[in-house]
């Protein structure tokens, strides 16, 4: 079964933070997710600069009903920082989020983080992300049996 290395925007980094340090690489657990840029219209999964997942409530709604493993919900808090790239705070919109904790082994479940970091999808789970933002597979790569990229020549 393919797996893909699923690269979600990084509109944000993040404070606060408790990890779970049962597994290897850590998880983390529950954040605060500092925005410094607007989130992309029709990004529904979101990563932080510190390696926290979040998504939108729909997606999470849709999550919870596509039979996929190796994830659970987690609360997660949010605020907005000023930057020389963002002068007017008020114009970051940000939708509800819920934290989107990473349980699975990768290459095993749904959903896993790689030993260097980085969330891993199944080929049901990449395609089922994929599907509701066509955006994220643009940035999101095949993986081969070793983890490794598969480049495709067009």
């Amino acid at each position: 079964m393919p797996f893909y290395r699923i690269n979600p925007e990084v509109p944000a980094d993040f404070g606060d933070v408790e990890l779970d340090e049962s597994f290897d690489p850590p998880r983390v657990v529950t954040a605060n997710f500092e925005f410094s840029a607007p989130i992309r219209e029709g990004s529904e999964m979101i990563k932080s600069y510190g390696g926290a997942y979040a998504v939108t409530e729909p997606l999470a709604e849709a999550l919870q009903s596509a039979d996929l493993t190796g994830y659970r919900f987690g609360p997660i808090t949010t605020s907005v920082s000023a930057t020389p790239y963002v002068e007017d705070t008020t114009t970051i919109q940000i939708p509800p989020l819920r934290g989107f904790v990473v349980t699975g082994e990768a290459f095993v479940d749904d959903f896993g983080i790689a030993s260097k970091g980085g969330l891993i999808g199944s080929e049901k789970a990449a395609r089922f992300l994929f599907t509701r933002d066509p955006e994220l597979e643009k940035v999101s790569f095949e993986l081969d049996e070793r983890g490794k990229v598969i480049f495709r020549l067009p």
